[in-house]
């Protein structure tokens, strides 16, 4: 039977069955090692308790013992200073007193715990020895340590220091060395101890040796006829490093055999219990334990649930932990179940989506593939591929570096963008957006990569094309002004480093304004539309034709080697236009004026090269239109030095911040009080006097100074309107403002930003704006007087009915007043001059606008215009234009009256 019991045993031994049966043996023989073991720790115990017992009470005495030795030893060091202060031995000659000294210390040896001694003088210099070991000391700075081991004779020293009173030598210090050594330990020893001296780990002292049969007492099994020791360590007052050990005998006297007959009684009760108790239930737990074994591998094998929850019924047989482990596993397997049904249709409703799913594995190669990657790709073999085999070549780099940092852990995902390539033959023009994450082992490595691509041809056709309208001209498909200037600062640094030069040319079509008004502006539009096709045809591929605005054109040329050469393209531009351009099957001929600027000879900043080619286009056009300029040949040849004069003064004037704001009321003309200032600006030099504002102001905006020169007059405003505002007065304040200033970028969000410094209502600012601006190029005008309206301020049309005698688009202005040109002002006296006045203020009721009308001399003229409904007068009538101080002193006159 043992043997049948035996060999089921072996055969079991790998099963679970087999486990708890020699885990039953197992535990019952550790129970009774563990008892056994128990009973040996209960026999050790009781004498390491007495061993501490008396290991406490020895520590105690000896916590106690060292302190009031040191007490006393400090004790005795103060007297002997105070023996030898109260000699007054050291007050004598140098050559008497150290003898006398020596001599005291000799009579008085036997009382003297210190074998040794010194005197130091002030400065750490040793003037005295007494005692074998101060005579060999050569390292006197050893002793401030506080401790001392001569290593020649084995002895350690315990360093006491004193000051000392030397007379005339003044304050000095006294050492004494008190000797450590086995006499000293044999005072300390008490019955039963043996005391050892260390330091640093080496042995100094000794006050007895232990029995050589003597053991340190552990918790091993005891002898009762070997000694044993227990042994204590104690720092020396004062010092880390020097420790007195202690040793203190113990005897053990109780037998073990005795001591451990009713454990092992105990040993044998409790296996048979074991034995007994536990043996049935165990194998009963241990079948439905493997009942759950053997529906876990059903379930894993076939996939079939019912058949698994079969198997696991014995294991529900009882409402315990198996039973409630049958019942989460059953739990589990169901959600399986349902969760692999599900994930099955998500793969499914994945296959129908645009969107392709990848896996990668580390070497890019496709591990697994969704259904939406063979329509992307083309292709129904792509797992197992490298990835590279379906992007475009140039794609390439892009792909490699950002993978490559997913790969190394640099950062956990990416989005790019790539073109396929050519695939199995056939070339593909789609792009898609790919965002991958990276994914890792348990080891923590990246294992590869996940991600989501889809096709976006689309939307970057469509970014494309916005891209494209945000840098080119809409009209002529011309690049705009940014995409212009981007293009002039590289081809300045290029020209920097190949010494080579850059033509900047400002072209503006001859007597355009008339083929609108005749033929009208569609006609118009295919003008420069035909004009720019032309142009383009004589132009390098690296020269650029930008439209400026309106009818004006930009020429860069880049990378010219010279002057010449510049002068050669320009022939060849001016040749190609003499002919009539065709538009709508007519041909229309066209001449245009050009200003022509050369980098570094004119200018090397952007602005300034601007500045010079506009002023140069401006000159050819006063000289009869269908001309070309260079800036150059209008200051070599001496045309306009006074001009150029009144520039360079100007210029000073402007960084100087010598432009001064003058202030003209504007009154209401149904009060006749004063609503609001118009600003202007004035300017005076010290050597050509008052320069109209007629002679400066076109100056700054030929020469790219208006903005400068406006900003100065525009804060003097500001600072003007506050202060007037603090005194209670409700102001408008009426700013002119440049072509230049007004398509600046961020003109808006700046003009905002110095309104709210000066804690101003943008409502109580009238921004003007002359008529040929406005209408220059209306697309824009309109667009920015817009923003100006929506951010409160309010807009005027300066010198309205002399800029264009089309009125047709004033309804496309955000503004809000006109303004009367003076010029119709001094023909009230004439019918046609009244009417045409009277019907400019029909316009601007029928637009709900206000009116002012400037250049108002006199009193009749005034009533006139009051009778004609004019809203606001201004003029010398009422007062010339004032500075600041002038204005508030009329001011306050005027309300007076």
């Amino acid at each position: 039977m043992i043997l049948r019991y035996l060999r089921n045993f072996s055969a079991k031994k790998g099963t679970l069955h087999g486990q708890a049966i020699s885990r039953l043996a197992l535990v019952l023989v550790i129970s009774m090692i563990g008892i056994l073991l128990i009973g040996l720790s209960s026999y050790a115990t009781f004498y390491q308790r007495e061993a501490s017992q008396k290991q406490a009470l020895i520590e105690g005495y000896y916590l106690d013992q060292l302190p009031r030795l040191e007490s006393e030893w400090q004790t005795e060091a103060e007297q002997i200073k105070a023996r030898i202060e109260f000699s007054r031995i050291l007050e004598d000659s140098a050559d008497l007193r150290w003898a006398k000294l020596n001599a005291l210390l000799n009579a008085q040896w036997e009382f003297i715990e210190f074998s040794n001694l010194l005197i130091l003088d002030g400065q750490g210099k040793v003037l005295f020895r007494y005692g074998t070991e101060a005579h060999a000391l050569d390292n006197i700075s050893a002793l401030s340590l506080g401790w001392l081991y001569a290593a020649d004779h084995g002895e350690f020293y315990q360093v006491f220091q004193r000051p000392l009173w030397l007379g005339q030598g003044g304050q000095g210090s006294l050492l004494l060395l008190k000797s450590l050594n086995n006499s000293m330990l044999k005072k300390l020893e008490i019955p039963e101890t043996h005391l050892h001296l260390k330091f640093d780990g080496a042995l100094l002292a000794s006050s007895s040796v232990l029995p050589k049969d003597a053991t340190s007492f552990d918790r091993r099994i005891l002898s009762s006829f070997k000694p044993h020791y227990i042994e204590t360590a104690l720092s020396w007052p004062g010092s880390e490093k020097l420790q007195l050990f202690i040793q203190r005998e113990i005897y053990v006297s109780y037998p073990l055999p005795e001591f451990l007959l009713r454990p092992v009684m105990a040993v044998v009760f409790v296996a048979i219990l074991l034995w007994l108790g536990l043996g049935r239930w165990l194998q009963s737990t241990v079948l439905r334990v493997e009942s759950v074994e053997a529906a876990a591998k059903r379930f894993t094998g076939s996939g079939r649930l019912r058949l698994a929850e079969t198997e696991l019924e014995p294991a529900q047989s009882r409402k315990d932990e198996i039973g409630d482990l049958a019942l989460s596993l059953r739990s589990l397997m169901q959600t399986v179940d349902t969760r692999e049904r599900e994930q099955k249709a998500y793969l499914d409703t994945l296959a129908l989506l645009e969107e392709a799913v990848l896996e990668l594995d580390c070497d890019g190669r496709i591990q697994r593939a969704s259904p939406g990657w063979s329509t992307l790709a083309h292709c129904d073999d792509a797992v197992g591929r490298r990835l590279d085999e379906f992007i475009h070549v140039d794609d390439l780099e892009a792909l490699h570096t950002q993978c490559d940092g997913l790969f190394r852990g640099v950062k956990s995902h990416m989005g790019l963008r790539l073109r396929l390539g050519e695939i199995d033959g056939l070339v593909h023009d789609s792009w898609l957006e790919c965002r991958f994450v990276s994914h890792w082992d348990e080891l923590g490595k990246v294992a590869g990569l996940r991600g989501v691509l889809r096709d976006v041809t689309q939307t970057y056709l469509q970014e494309k094309q916005i891209s494209h309208m945000a840098l080119h001209d809409a009209l002529t498909e011309l690049p705009n002004r940014v995409l212009l200037e981007d293009r002039f600062k590289v081809a300045l640094r290029l020209a920097s480093r190949t010494v080579h030069k850059v033509g900047v040319c400002f072209i503006d079509l001859d007597h355009f304004k008339n083929i609108n008004d005749t033929l009208g502006h569609k006609v118009g539009d295919k003008l420069l539309q035909a004009f720019s096709e032309v142009m383009k045809t004589q132009l390098r591929a690296g020269d650029t034709l930008a439209r400026w605005g309106g009818d004006e054109f930009v020429l860069l040329l880049p990378d010219m080697e010279s002057e010449d050469s510049i002068r050669d393209t320009i022939k060849k531009v001016r040749e190609v236009m003499q002919s009539p351009l065709q538009v709508d099957g007519a041909d229309l001929p066209v001449t245009f004026s050009m200003g022509v600027a050369i980098y570094p000879d004119d200018g090397e900043e952007v602005e300034t090269l601007f500045s010079e080619a506009d002023r140069a286009m401006f000159y050819a056009k006063s000289q009869g239109r269908n001309q070309v300029c260079f800036f150059r040949d209008m200051t070599s040849q001496g045309i306009g030095k006074k001009e150029l004069y009144i520039q360079n003064r100007l210029a000073n004037a402007v960084k100087s911040q010598l432009i001064q704001a003058w202030f003209q009321p504007i009154i209401a003309a149904s009060t006749g009080a004063c609503s609001g200032v118009e600003v202007l600006a004035r300017w005076h030099d010290d050597e050509l006097g008052w320069i109209g504002p007629a002679t400066f102001i076109p100056i700054a905006e030929s020469i790219g100074m208006i903005r400068e020169l406006g900003q100065q007059v525009w804060l003097a405003s500001l600072t003007a309107a506050e202060s007037w505002q603090r005194q209670g007065l409700t102001l408008s304040i009426a700013v002119n403002v440049s072509k230049r200033e007004l398509f600046k970028p961020y003109f808006t969000e700046q003009l905002l930003e110095e309104v709210s410094k000066h804690q101003l209502s943008p409502g109580s600012i009238i921004l003007e704006v002359t008529e040929s601006i406005a209408l220059l190029d209306v697309e824009h005008a309109a667009e920015r007087l817009q923003e100006l309206k929506e951010a409160g301020f309010r807009i005027a049309i300066d010198d309205f009915g002399t800029g264009y005698s089309s009125l047709s688009q004033l309804h496309e202005m955000h503004v809000d007043e006109l303004k009367i040109d003076i010029s119709f002002v001094r023909r009230l006296n004439d019918p046609r001059g009244s009417s045409m006045t009277q019907a400019i203020i029909n316009l601007a009721r029928a637009l709900n606008l206000k009116t002012v009308a400037e250049g108002v001399e006199d009193e009749e003229a005034a009533a006139r215009l009051r009778e004609l409904g004019v809203d606001y007068l201004q003029g010398y009538h009422f007062a010339k234009p004032m500075p600041r101080e002038e204005f508030e002193l009329w001011l306050a006159q005027h309300n007076r009256s």
